[in-house]
């Protein structure tokens, strides 16, 4: 096991270590700053993928024969057609307000607010549904 894990470190360096490069070589004049920052924000990512790389396959359990009958699926189920009714319902007033009120918005930044929400509302959905169920 403990080879395993040095692999996925090995793994780690490696990758962080070639996207530091990468990075740096963008920049002849900050060479060594920008590649010594890149590789440092890349590594523990890049952990990860040796970890999943090497470690995970030994470890890991059985996925379950039917997932859609686990409880985790019942409840993003629940969360994400909740929260889908909660974007519709959100992007309709907002419609409705910006005819009304005439305001001009960029079709990016509503998008992006429009996606947030939708995220913070399934993450909250779920947590309430896993807490009601604990």
């Amino acid at each position: 096991m403990r080879l395993r894990h040095l692999a996925a470190v090995v793994t780690g360096l490696v990758i962080a270590a070639g996207i530091g490069l990468i990075a740096g070589s963008t920049e002849p004049e900050q060479f060594w700053l920008r590649t010594l920052v890149f590789a440092a924000c890349t590594l523990g990512p890049a952990y990860g993928v040796g970890w999943l790389a090497f470690v995970l396959p030994r470890t890991a359990d059985a996925p379950p024969r039917r997932v859609e009958e686990s409880v985790e699926h019942d409840w993003w189920q629940r969360s994400a057609s909740g929260s889908f009714l909660d974007v519709l319902t959100l992007a309709g007033l907002g419609a409705c307000v910006l005819a009304v009120t005439g305001m001009e918005l960029a079709a990016s930044t509503v998008l992006v607010a429009l996606v947030l929400f939708a995220f913070a509302d399934v993450g909250v959905r779920w947590t309430v549904l896993r807490r009601r169920a604990a």
